[in-house]
């Protein structure tokens, strides 16, 4: 939701507020809450009122507030007070669009707040389209848009099953690669909304297999009369959160991964190490995690940190034995309306530093994890580090109103967003037994671009990005994040 939609009544109702609150010179207050003789330093909630919300339960919403009926605020921090929880409510992946409604109740130092919403359209039965290489750029540039590599089946999501914002996926994925996969996820469990919990199972095997890297490029071996890579897995997480913004995760896991003979005795036997064709182990892991970003799907102000460890390998016959120590921190700073600054730092660290399996040995390229101008490279290796920077500027901010054009109500308001981004990245990755012939890895990357970045329905982003190496040549780029 935009800032011009969602809190239009939030700022003019505030300021009506403060201005009947200056002409009131014959006001009394309690002698706490003066801050002069005509503004009091403190307003009371008196009430609040939910609408829109035919499905999520108003429990959940009432959870994510950091005030509640009958608490005070500080009139100088009201607006901003207010506007962070709506975008908070925003952030839960419910809602299309949210407004605040305020009015003021004799004597005039208490407020009635109305939130209404229009929740998203929760289902999702959809065609499966998906590429079976590591991103779009990949697959368009490199395998020349090749439909012989597109998964198909079917993607259903619920992203409010029950009305308490949990999420049930099942994916049948066909063509190219298998993979099937059921999760179920509740964010609170217990009547405090402190406890919840998340359970998946899946199952994928591919005929393509990445069995090395060369030049920084991943090397492939095919046959499409075998299965080269079967992978099951099974987990199950118990989170905590003690306060709204501060998570800690607890996860158990099990992995049973398979390739063929020739992949692990003929073309890498380092693959899974020792020839071995198999590789199973239970890992557990914990996150910590401390969120206090504005708008989650494309922040402009606030901060998250997380620090995840990871065990792979809990008992004595494990196939793999290793512990990962992974840190993030992002910083957002917003300087003006339309000016704002994105800082990204993160890095991992491996133990023990013996040989891992090539399986296990990726870096940069993978996931969100690249410097931008090398999409078209991996940098494996055991530790890595990651500084990511880009400013934005907002060169459009409107909302439409589709009406009855648009046959689902949840996406009749379309908030539009486009900014003007200016990147420049940095990073490392390091590989002490596998870096012989990838001249990328061992040293430090660099790159740089501008970009269009697009923000619609507040949590659909598609960036489009033109990318230069820091040792020259560069391209263009797309990144789409659907929300869901």
């Amino acid at each position: 939701m935009t800032r011009n939609t969602g809190c239009f009544f939030c700022h003019w109702n505030v300021l009506r507020f403060l201005l009947w609150a200056i002409a009131s010179a014959g006001w009394s207050y309690p002698v706490w809450a003066q801050q002069s003789d005509s503004l009091p330093a403190y307003v009371f909630i008196d009430t609040i009122t939910i609408e829109g919300n035919r499905k999520t339960k108003t429990s959940l919403i009432f959870r994510e507030l950091e005030f509640s009926a009958g608490d005070s605020l500080p009139v100088a921090d009201l607006s901003a007070t207010l506007e962070r929880n709506r975008l908070r409510l925003m952030n839960l992946g419910l809602f299309s669009f949210s407004e605040l409604h305020i009015d003021t109740l004799p004597p005039g130092n208490r407020l009635a707040l109305h939130f209404r919403f229009i929740e998203l359209w929760y289902l999702y039965p959809i065609p499966l389209f998906e590429l079976a290489d590591r991103n779009f750029n990949v697959w368009w540039s490199e395998f020349n848009r090749s439909l012989k590599r597109v998964n198909y089946g079917i993607s259903g999501t619920h992203l409010n099953l029950s009305g308490h914002a949990d999420v049930l996926k099942l994916n049948l994925n066909f063509g190219y690669s298998n993979r099937y996969e059921i999760v179920y996820e509740r964010p609170w469990l217990n009547r405090r909304q402190t406890l919840g919990f998340r359970v998946a199972t899946g199952f994928s095997r591919n005929h393509e297999l990445a069995y090395t890297t060369d030049g920084n490029k991943q090397q492939f071996y095919v046959n499409p009369n075998n299965w080269q890579l079967t992978r099951y897995y099974a987990n199950a997480s118990l989170r905590w959160r003690p306060k709204l913004l501060t998570t800690h995760t607890l996860t158990a896991e099990y992995h049973l991964n398979r390739v063929s003979d020739s992949i692990a005795t003929e073309v890498n036997p380092d693959y899974f190490l020792n020839g071995r064709k198999e590789q199973r182990h239970f890992s557990l892991i914990y996150r910590f995690t401390v969120d206090q970003r504005d708008i989650r799907p494309y922040p402009l102000s606030g901060w998250l940190a997380a620090l995840e460890l990871r065990q792979n390998g809990l008992l004595p016959n494990d196939d793999l034995h290793l512990f990962r120590a992974n840190g993030e921190l992002k910083k957002y700073f917003s300087f003006t309306s339309r000016l704002s600054l994105e800082t990204i730092v993160k890095g991992r660290v491996v133990l023990p530093r013996r040989k891992p399996p090539f399986y296990n040995n990726q870096a940069l390229g993978y996931g969100s994890d690249f410097v931008r101008g090398y999409e078209f490279f991996v940098m494996d290796g055991m530790d890595y580090g990651l500084f990511r920077s880009s400013f934005h500027v907002n060169v459009f901010n409107r909302t439409f109103n589709m009406g009855k054009l648009m046959p689902l109500k949840s996406f009749r308001v379309m908030p539009l967003k486009l900014y003007l981004s200016f990147n420049n990245d940095t990073g490392y990755a390091n590989d002490p037994y596998y870096g012989a012939g990838n001249p990328l890895s061992n040293r430090w990357l660099y790159g740089y671009g501008v970009g269009i970045d697009i923000v619609a329905f507040y949590d659909k982003v598609a960036k489009l990005e033109w990318s230069w190496k820091g040792s020259g040549g560069g391209g263009f780029y797309l990144n789409i994040n659907t929300g869901f």
